[in-house]
């Protein structure tokens, strides 16, 4: 599992952005952490799976072996 610390903050024009780019000095930001599934791995906390997830605390998520394409859903739709 890879973990990518990322800037959460305002812009000027009213949207938010998430980024791994600091924003420029003297504007308030939050840090949220992006998790990113290995090769053939999916990320769980035990409610939601996902390969990729943005959040203020990484504890409690782990990975789980993704489902092959043998045991994937019958409509297709595994994630």
């Amino acid at each position: 599992m890879e973990k990518r610390m990322l800037y959460r903050y305002m812009r000027r024009d009213g949207g938010m952005t998430v980024s791994p780019v600091k924003p420029p000095e003297g504007t308030a930001y939050g840090m949220r952490i992006r998790l990113i599934a290995g090769e053939g791995m999916l990320l769980t906390d035990g409610e939601r799976i996902a390969p990729c997830v943005d959040v203020e605390d990484d504890s409690g998520w782990h990975e789980i072996p993704a489902p092959t394409e043998d045991e994937g859903s019958e409509d297709g739709n595994d994630i």
